[in-house]
């Protein structure tokens, strides 16, 4: 908390100063009536009731046996036989509040020399408290700034290039720096869009260690300067003007839209952009490439109106850039799938890029593109299992993308199966795109149980993946693959039976389906399980429950029998109810001559 103690006459703007600033009245009561502060009125008692402030009276009052040391008796004039000082006033303050973080006191007369107190005159107190110097939770304190005058958070007087580097990857999301250095006696600052230690001068013993400078103006090349010789460096806001107000040629306007996009790209308007994605000089396209890209990553929605000139810009054979277009494209489909998809054709021609930045956003794309509508990307199938079997940056997307296909297409994606198959079968690969591959092909393998023949292996060592998707998937591909081929799959019957009483409703109804249509064919083999299957009889889940009466009755179990008259009556599920009943014909089948 901090004490404030105002004069009013030439202080405050009820009667300010003629030639200096005066605090605003307002100031003063916000201070009072709307801060944990404490503020009184010392001069002109009329503040007291202007500001609605406890004045001088007041004051004495809290020291009650002093009253009459203070004040003595009311006189007919109105008037109080005595009044204490000035100095005396801010004593008393002080004694109200001996614990108070700071006491302030704005008057006219100088009162520097009462100890304790940090004394103010109004104009010097006015800009103190808009710096923030007073206390920085004030309403009225500005954001503090740098010697060029643009807003600052942070900044650094390095002691060495490791100090520098450091600050440097802290406020590397900064939106511009200002460097102050030392040029041969001479004192420069520059407001930069990006700043770097330059690595092979520290690892050099001989080098002296420098920072690589990249200017906001356009028209200022890079340029380097020796640590030793940086002052201060400071992150600051400066408007987006400070990027582009020097710009005037075309190439200028693309290289500061850049540097503006790269630092604030809400300050970028769009159309500024589009006018200069027809510069027939290459830099300049770049530039406005990557602003594009930048705004379209913070406002996709604001970027629509490029897709024309982008989807003409892809068709062209000398595009330098376009990952940038692409990577624009992508921001766009993330937010509407459907604004991109009539591109799909140009797009596809990037997937088998040389270049993996390319190759990668294009894929990125399809996806997005399949997210929305999986009949978009099925022409893509072919290329997207290229770029899985090339093992390139895109294969996650890749496989995601087949995942979203095989929903609608299964049959589709079928000739991806084997590129799908060493995507499970590599541990390399991070769960969430193995999972999506244990996805995409568990459903081909629904279709064409034949397709998951040489990969049943691999498959089965996900059996007992931490991930329970990654294992769910597992289990019901392999099952998929054993409403064929159970002789491929038997083998399995005691990793699968170890599952059925897992705390995973999903997995227990996976393993639960596959390991009845093994024991259609090799009952010997399942019927150590029959007492786990009695159990499941009272799953939570029906479909748990209904592939338990579906094992039993394969298994002609006797022991089950009378359960499962049971449940073919009370059951709460029909289709439990009629497969219980199945399981029971079953069994007393078994027994008929």
């Amino acid at each position: 908390m901090h004490v404030f103690a105002f004069d009013r006459d030439w202080t405050v703007d009820v009667n300010p100063h003629p030639r200096h600033e005066a605090v605003p009245l307002e100031w003063v009561k916000h201070l009072a009536h709307e801060t944990h502060h404490a503020v009184y009125a010392i001069g002109n008692q009329d503040l007291a009731e202007e500001a609605a402030i406890p004045g001088v009276v007041d004051i004495v009052g809290r020291h009650a046996d002093n009253w009459d040391e203070w004040l003595g008796g009311k006189q007919p004039d109105g008037y109080y036989e005595r009044f204490p000082t000035r100095r005396e006033r801010l004593s008393l303050i002080a004694d109200l509040h001996p614990d108070a973080d700071e006491y302030v006191v704005v008057d006219d007369l100088d009162l520097s020399d009462i100890a304790g107190w940090a004394h103010y005159h109004a104009w010097e107190f006015v800009p103190a408290v808009e710096r923030g110097e007073i206390h920085p939770d004030l309403p009225w304190a500005r954001e503090p700034v740098a010697d060029g005058g643009y807003p600052t958070s942070a900044g650094i007087i390095p002691v060495d290039a490791a100090d520098l580097a450091e600050f440097i990857d802290e406020y590397a999301d900064a939106p511009a720096f200002e460097l102050r250095y030392d040029d041969e006696s001479s004192e420069r600052t520059y407001l930069l869009a990006d700043i770097s230690v330059i690595d092979r001068t520290v690892e050099r013993p001989a080098a002296a260690p420098a920072i690589r400078c990249h200017p906001a103006s356009p028209r200022a090349d890079p340029f380097s300067v020796r640590v030793d010789a940086v002052e201060q460096l400071s992150t600051v806001d400066p408007p987006a003007e400070a990027f582009t107000a020097a710009a005037e040629a075309p190439t200028e306007r693309a290289t500061a839209l850049r540097r503006l996009a790269e630092a604030k790209p809400d300050a970028v308007t769009v159309s500024a952009v589009l006018t200069l994605l027809d510069n027939q000089n290459e830099d300049s396209r770049q530039d406005a490439l990557r602003a594009l890209r930048l705004v379209a990553d913070n406002r996709p929605e604001d970027c629509t109106p490029a897709i024309p000139i982008l989807r003409s810009l892809l068709q062209r054979d000398d595009l330098a850039a376009p990952a940038d277009a692409l990577g624009t494209l992508q921001a766009i489909g993330e937010t509407d799938p459907a604004d991109i998809a009539p591109l799909t054709e140009e797009i596809r021609t990037y997937l088998g890029a040389a270049d993996d930045a390319v190759r990668r956003e294009s894929v990125r794309c399809i996806a997005a593109i399949a997210d929305g509508d999986p009949a978009d990307a099925v022409d893509a199938v072919p290329a997207l299992a290229t770029v899985i079997e090339d093992q390139a940056d895109g294969l996650p997307y890749a496989v995601y993308t087949l995942s979203c296909v095989t929903q609608e297409f299964p049959e589709a994606v079928e000739p991806a199966a084997g590129a799908l198959g060493d995507v499970i079968a590599d541990a390399t690969q991070q769960d969430s795109v193995r999972l999506n591959a244990t996805a995409a092909l568990g459903r081909i393998v629904g279709e064409h149980p034949d397709t998951g023949l040489d990969i049943v292996d691999d498959v089965a060592a996900l059996f007992d993946a931490d991930n329970r998707k990654l294992r769910n998937n597992a289990v019901g591909l392999v099952g998929d693959v054993a409403t064929v081929h159970t002789d491929v799959v038997e083998p399995y019957t005691d990793d699968i039976g170890s599952l059925l009483t897992v705390d995973d409703t999903y997995t227990r109804i996976n393993a639960s389906a596959a390991l009845a249509r093994i024991a259609e064919d090799f009952p010997d083999e399942v019927a150590p399980l029959a007492p786990q299957f009695r159990t499941l009889l009272d799953d939570d889940h029906p479909v748990v429950r209904k592939n338990a009466c579906w094992a039993l009755g394969h298994l002609g179990d006797d022991t089950a029998k009378s359960t499962l008259e049971t449940i073919s009556e009370t059951d709460d599920d029909e289709d439990v109810r009629t497969r219980a009943m199945w399981a029971v014909a079953q069994i007393e089948g078994a027994h008929d001559p």
